[in-house]
């Protein structure tokens, strides 16, 4: 295994997945550095890794949501700067309520939302990664949709 070509392929995806998650371009620079500094730590490993890509995922995935989680509980955290409308400011919020929504989620469906939804992966290719059929990952998908659906309309509806 060599890390060139074995691990940095996968930089791009784990930064869309960090991003995704973090909502914050340096935060996900961050994430996927982390991540690489890992993977390069736990270099023994590599031989007995199955899928790399999955195990890159998952790390990135890992530290994704702990810096979220961090970031949420920060009072003093600085926002990206960016020219702010009130549409910008509506996306913006209702992107980050959805982001905390689906870091409720169970698993899979959480990885399956980011896959399908963030990544824009295959039913075919998240069932592929995810070790699942692809009626698996449909059903999967359809009800984390749901309660992410229902559970956006009632803080919507409560205006929380």
């Amino acid at each position: 295994m060599d890390f060139r070509t074995d691990i940095l392929i996968h930089r791009d995806r784990l930064y869309r997945l960090a991003l995704g998650i973090t909502l914050h371009t340096a935060e996900a620079e961050d994430v996927v550095q982390d991540t690489m500094l890992r993977a390069w730590e736990r270099r023994e490993e590599w031989p007995q890794i199955q899928n790399m890509e999955a195990w890159l995922t998952q790390i990135c995935r890992n530290l994704a949501l702990d810096r979220r989680k961090r970031t949420l509980f920060e009072v003093n955290a600085e926002p990206e700067v960016t020219p702010v409308t009130d549409h910008t400011l509506e996306t913006r919020e209702a992107m980050t309520l959805l982001s905390n929504l689906m870091t409720l989620l169970p698993p899979p469906q959480d990885d399956i939302v980011r896959l399908r939804d963030i990544e824009g992966l295959s039913y075919r290719d998240i069932a592929t990664k995810l070790e699942l059929s692809e009626n698996q990952v449909r059903v999967y998908l359809h009800r984390a949709r749901q309660k992410l659906r229902q559970q956006y309309m009632e803080i919507q509806d409560f205006g929380l």
